[in-house]
Order: C-alpha cells, then sequence, then structure tokens
C-alpha cells in the first residue's frame, strides 16, 4: 500500500509539475507589422503595446497578412491582429538556464 500512494504521490506531482511548465497566458491585440525583404530572405518586426516583452519560450503569431505576392520593394508596414502567448514562470526560468534559447528559437520559429 506505502509503494501505491508513493507511486500515486509522484505521479500527481509529476502531471503538475507538467502542467505549470505547459501554461501560458494567451492576449491579444493590434499592433503594427514591419516586413523587410533582404536579398533572398525576409525580416519581420512587430510592435508591441508598452508593457510587453519578449521572453525565452514566449511566442508571437500574426494573424493578418498583406497580399504582397513576394515584392515589398524593401519594406512594407500593416496592422495587424497579433496573439503573444507567454510561457509559464517555470518554463522561461528553465530555458534561460538550460542555456538552448538559440536552439529553441531556430526549431520552433515557424
Amino acid at each position: 500500500m506505502p509503494r501505491f500512494l508513493l507511486g500515486a504521490l509522484f505521479g500527481t506531482a509529476t502531471y503538475l509539475f507538467w502542467r505549470w511548465y505547459e501554461s501560458e497566458i494567451v492576449t491579444e491585440f493590434e499592433g503594427m507589422v514591419h516586413l523587410q525583404s533582404e536579398h533572398d530572405h525576409f525580416h519581420m518586426h512587430v510592435d508591441l503595446p508598452p508593457g510587453f516583452t519578449i521572453e525565452p519560450g514566449d511566442t508571437i503569431e500574426i494573424l493578418e497578412m498583406p497580399n504582397v505576392q513576394g515584392q515589398t520593394q524593401g519594406e512594407v508596414s500593416y496592422p495587424s491582429r497579433i496573439r503573444f502567448r507567454q510561457a509559464s514562470w517555470l518554463r522561461q526560468v528553465l530555458i534561460k538556464r538550460s542555456s538552448l534559447v538559440e536552439l529553441n528559437e531556430l526549431v520552433d520559429h515557424p
């Protein structure tokens, strides 16, 4: 019986820890997106409202795109709905401490 209780306690703790790690705060807002073309690739910059900062583990989704058909003549700026997903404190700390920030951004970048 004590083994079962210990296993159940460990399983519950693992589940709660995972839920905390995976939790996030989702916010949507209007923002300005700047799409720049350079040689054979694009750069995108998003103007965030005051008080928003990007931390490791956070995600920004741009919900609207203009129909530029690959032609930007340097830069196109347009308003768009932005979805900001703020990672949990636990996820942010673990990503910072594991030194996988660059790798995570490269792998998870859409």
